[in-house]
């Protein structure tokens, strides 16, 4: 009897991105895909997507946030090392969280950057509405009275930075 397929996780870049220079905010936006994740429909996710290959994981996180809600202003706030080798370059980090989904929906894995941002945020992509701004408080609140507000893995990631006062 031939063995099943074998199912990979499917790595993505995240952004828990904080606001610059104003009170304390996230920036947050509506998941759209309703062809490909109904469930998640209009529940609220951090910005982010799939890492393409040979691309460093800032710089996908850089185009993720500038494609789905067109803040180009982003500075992520981590040591990124590279090393080279026989003729290949290989580029060291360390997300902030890494939260991945082992039971149900889709096998993803989110490596989540912190970063800080500015600039009004707008839904630029498809796969996500209502881009915006969403105090501290606010996600907060939502987290302790309307947890199916959010998907599983920002919900997750949301309840990790709290609890690691990331926020």
């Amino acid at each position: 009897m031939a063995e099943a397929p074998e199912t990979l996780v499917v790595p993505n870049v995240y952004g828990l991105v904080r606001r610059r220079d104003a009170a304390p905010a996230v920036l947050i936006q509506k998941r759209w895909k309703p062809h490909s994740d109904p469930d998640n429909l209009g529940r609220w996710e951090l910005p982010g997507g799939k890492w393409r290959a040979l691309e460093p994981a800032t710089d996908c996180l850089r185009r993720e946030v500038e494609e789905e809600t067109g803040i180009s202003d982003l500075v992520v706030g981590k040591r990124i090392d590279e090393h080279e080798l026989h003729g290949q370059v290989v580029q060291v980090s360390q997300p902030d969280l890494c939260v991945q989904m082992i039971a149900g929906g889709y096998p993803s894995m989110l490596m989540i950057f912190l970063s800080v941002g500015n600039g009004e945020p707008r839904s630029c992509g498809d796969d996500a509405r209502d881009a915006q701004w969403m105090p501290v408080d606010e996600i907060r609140r939502l987290l302790e009275q309307d947890a199916d507000a959010f998907t599983p893995l920002t919900y997750a990631a949301l309840q990790e930075a709290f609890a690691r006062r990331l926020l």
